[in-house]
């Protein structure tokens, strides 16, 4: 087996997935060449930003504006990039298990893989299930149907969309945004097992959201549970529901393979970090985004905590490496979410506070543009 050693006389900081985070780190690599340390990002493929990919899915966006190849931004940067998958963790000799066979050596490390969709028997049926991440599945999935659209203008496509929250509504106003731009025909049922829309958002907001996909054709079928895939659709409360597509927009996990890194996780699967984003295990390994559990606190799996844990995320690989006092991190108690329903418009949500229109997805898409465009630029 190869082993990656470390450059004599530099730490070797080691960073696990492409997420919100480690952009940020890769972004600030020459800052850790300060501090005598070498910077090596793992990740298999491209960043997909997923405050754009439903703008994607919906027409509203090109597929090469929501993606970041982390190689070239990191490599200008003065870092390493190595494209693979860490499969294994050995903490005795601090080395990463690589899909490769390789082994690379580090002496900080941090996680930043993302999450994945809790799926079931569903997901047995690849040929038209269709999970929603990875986020590159949705650039994916509009391929699939704009083929569909040619090869068939004149025939509706019936899609299934399971999940009654912000992207599962995201998802289902946009497959109609995207049949409405080329002039063709979907039929569009999201079924929930909640009683309302977004439910863990004010009523107010799911009622407004209720009525505006009701408007555009969709149908919502509430507290009804998907129970099998038929032959024709899936099974929901004993129901049958046709479907030539089901999309999965059910709740979200830490990816299970981070169980083989041997590390502390929640019942969920998730990593457990202090305040620090250390592990509670180990203050060499770092974790931040969807794949980790802060400790004392329930955050939803969103982006904008991993944006947020960003810089005290680089702060404190700074400050282990140079011994100075390492920072806490302190999530907001309230976040702005932005859901882009397609056809120009978007719902905004600010705790108690909702507002639907134009001047919502035109807020959405300066906050996401910025977000991304120092990215681009560097790579």
């Amino acid at each position: 087996m190869v082993v990656v050693n470390r450059t004599p006389g530099r730490k070797q900081v080691v960073l696990i997935g492409a997420g919100h985070a480690h952009l940020h780190i890769a972004l600030h690599a020459r800052s850790l060449l300060r501090c005598n340390a070498e910077l090596v990002l793992i990740d298999p493929g491209h960043f997909w930003y997923s405050g754009l990919a439903t703008g994607v899915l919906g027409g509203m966006y090109e597929s090469h504006l929501d993606r970041v190849d982390p190689q070239p931004l990191v490599e200008r940067l003065g870092g390493c990039f190595v494209r693979d998958r860490a499969v294994g963790l050995d903490r005795a000799t601090r080395t990463v298990r690589l899909a490769s066979g390789a082994c690379l050596a580090y002496d900080l490390l941090s996680i930043n893989v993302g999450s994945e969709i809790v799926v079931d028997d569903l997901a047995a049926s690849r040929d038209r299930v269709w999970a929603v991440k990875p986020v590159s599945n949705l650039w994916r999935l509009r391929q699939h149907l704009e083929s569909r659209f040619r090869e068939a203008p004149d025939v509706p496509v019936r899609i299934v969309v399971v999940g009654g929250g912000a992207t599962g509504c995201e998802i289902a106003a946009n497959i109609d945004a995207l049949a409405r731009l080329h002039k063709r025909s979907v039929r569009v049922t999201l079924i929930t097992s909640s009683e309302r829309l977004l439910a863990k958002q004010p009523r107010a907001a799911g009622r407004r959201l209720a009525d505006t996909l009701r408007r555009r054709g969709i149908e919502l079928a509430l507290s009804c549970r998907v129970e099998r895939l038929a032959q024709d659709g899936v099974v929901a409360n004993g129901r049958g529901f046709g479907a030539d597509l089901v999309v999965l927009a059910t709740g979200l996990r830490a990816p299970r393979w981070l169980a083989e890194f041997g590390l502390p996780l929640d019942e969920e699967g998730s990593l457990r970090v202090g305040p620090t984003l250390q592990s509670i295990a180990d203050e060499r390994i770092f974790g931040a985004g969807d794949c980790i559990r802060l400790e004392g606190h329930q955050l939803p799996k969103l982006g904008v905590f991993g944006v947020r844990q960003a810089p005290v995320l680089l702060h404190n690989l700074q400050a282990l490496l140079n011994g100075r006092p390492l920072q806490t991190f302190e999530p907001q108690k309230r976040c702005l979410m932005i859901l882009n329903l397609g056809c120009g418009r978007a719902l905004a949500l600010w705790g108690p506070f909702h507002w639907q229109g134009r001047l919502s997805l035109w807020l959405k898409d300066v906050i996401d543009r910025r977000f991304l465009a120092k990215y681009h630029a560097a790579a």
